[in-house]
């Protein structure tokens, strides 16, 4: 560990961003940073990078890009940056989003490595509006779950419970992580005064009856199918029962309905949302 100021890498993925604000998020960020790895999941031709880069011109020297053209998603994302992380002797990992827009990232990372400094056994992560629903009673506060954009994780932690698990290329993958952290006796913790505005997506009033429906693809169908029942198969001994209806709700019963009564092409949305549930109860669990 660097004792004095410890190294800190950061990570984003991009699919298809919107310009400029995907280059604006980025650079309330990376002066602050000591590397930036730039997954990029969207196809060549969109010329990402080049985009990117007509908007960063004075950050470039902290910036290593990554981008073949192929969709990985976000957990091979995540373990290349551990890989490198331990390679190059980085302490903390940032995660982000394309979407996500920070307040003031400068106070956030000094916290961070402050608290970090005191004590290797935590993740942080910021107050998100859009999704934390608790009430705030400590600048330092434990949760349970954290989303991927906007959390620091210690190299020292993904070394101890393996980096990420990639039968979670994307949906649940945060899940799926905060509960491995905390079975591995770390710690999730909140900064409270640190404000991260995420986006999750855009919900759309679709079909006869106008329902809200976030109009996933069916390969995107696909994925959140299996991997919530995966989790389940994986963590059934560490969610709540109010967890395990929740995602039952939302995931599988309101996802059903909203094929059914809203979104287009429902024959191959309905095949792959289906394929998706039995590759999910398929799916080898390693112990």
């Amino acid at each position: 560990m660097s004792k004095n100021n410890p190294k800190v890498l950061g990570l984003v993925t991009l699919y298809n961003p919107e310009f400029p604000n995907a280059a604006d998020n980025i650079l309330r960020y990376l002066p602050h940073l000591d590397l930036l790895i730039i997954w990029d999941n969207t196809p060549l031709k969109s010329n990402v990078k080049q985009k990117i880069l007509e908007y960063i011109t004075d950050e470039t020297d902290r910036i290593i890009w990554h981008g073949d053209g192929n969709n990985y998603c976000i957990a091979p994302a995540i373990n290349f940056a551990w890989h490198y992380a331990q390679e190059n002797h980085y302490d903390l990992i940032l995660l982000m989003d394309q979407d996500s827009q920070w307040e003031d990232f400068k106070s956030y990372i000094k916290e961070v490595k402050e608290r970090f400094q005191s004590s290797q056994t935590s993740v942080f992560c910021p107050y998100i509006p859009s999704d934390d629903i608790f009430e705030i009673t400590k600048e330092a506060q434990e949760k349970n779950i954290f989303i991927n954009s906007g959390t620091v994780i210690p190299t020292t932690i993904l070394n101890g419970i393996g980096g990420a698990d990639e039968a979670f290329p994307l949906d649940a993958l945060d899940h799926d992580l905060s509960i491995r952290v905390q079975k591995a006796g770390y710690k999730i913790v909140s900064l409270t005064k640190h404000k991260l505005h995420h986006t999750v997506g855009n919900l759309q009033k679709m079909g006869p009856f106008h329902l809200f429906s976030p109009n996933y693809s069916p390969q995107r169908l696909y994925s959140i199918a299996r991997s919530h029942i995966i989790k389940y198969r994986k963590h059934k001994d560490w969610l709540s029962s109010s967890e395990i209806k929740e995602t039952l709700k939302e995931h599988y019963f309101k996802q059903f309905l909203r094929i059914l009564l809203a979104e287009p092409q429902k024959a191959k949305r309905l095949k792959m949302f289906f394929k998706g549930i039995y590759d999910g109860i398929t799916y080898p669990i390693k112990n």
